[in-house]
């Protein structure tokens, strides 16, 4: 790991502990045996380090949900699971939504960067597992995933960022959020995808959510 990966690491660590108000350029460089000087020749600025600290929670999120699907048998599978594990953490936790107010209320240029960041890699990571599902014959081979994949995505952005959504009653926007994202798969499957879909679910606790 080179420095640079060490300190965006431990800034990282300070975020979710402290806040992005509390990361201070002082602070870091003392704690990393380092002259503020040489911290801001690697990054510019505090801003620099904040993104980069912040697109490496977005990363490591991403690392954590890889590591808990590589026991799934395809990559519906693996779509189905994410869906689990997100709506079991929380698709949007208490914390990310304190540390996005923050950014955008102090860093703006940041929360937009972080914003477009977390969005590409959204569509990306999307279009990769719907390509995979395509080769694995899991889906209709007429469906245009490219565009699917982008309209899911804006969708589930303005759900999940708009607060004035008005659900019915006990349920939790991680109840919506899993219903909505298997809906839309089902509307790509094939015939095979969704028997796939029917048994992994099948396997899955029930809950008072009808999917």
């Amino acid at each position: 790991m080179t420095q640079r990966e060490k300190i965006v690491m431990h800034v990282s660590q300070m975020i979710t502990s402290l806040g992005v108000k509390s990361v201070r350029m002082d602070d870091v460089a003392a704690e990393m045996s380092m002259s503020k000087r040489t911290l801001y020749e690697m990054f510019g600025d505090k801003e620099e380090l904040l993104y980069e600290s912040m697109a490496y929670l977005i990363d490591e999120r991403g690392r954590t949900l890889s590591e808990k699907t590589k026991e799934c048998e395809n990559m519906m599978e693996v779509l189905l699971v994410s869906v689990r594990e997100l709506c079991g953490n929380g698709i949007a936790s208490e914390l990310e939504q304190r540390l996005s107010y923050n950014l955008k209320k102090f860093y703006p240029g940041v929360y937009d960067r972080v914003r477009r960041y977390h969005s590409e890699c959204g569509l990306k990571g999307l279009k990769y597992a719907l390509d995979k599902c395509g080769a694995e014959g899991l889906l209709d081979p007429n469906a245009d995933i490219e565009l699917m994949a982008q309209l899911f995505l804006v969708t589930m952005g303005v759900f999940i960022n708009d607060g004035n959504n008005t659900l019915p009653m006990n349920t939790t926007r991680e109840d919506a959020f899993a219903v909505m994202t298997i809906n839309f798969l089902r509307g790509l499957s094939s015939v095979k995808g969704l028997q796939v879909i029917d048994q992994v679910l099948a396997r899955e606790p029930k809950s008072g959510s009808k999917r």
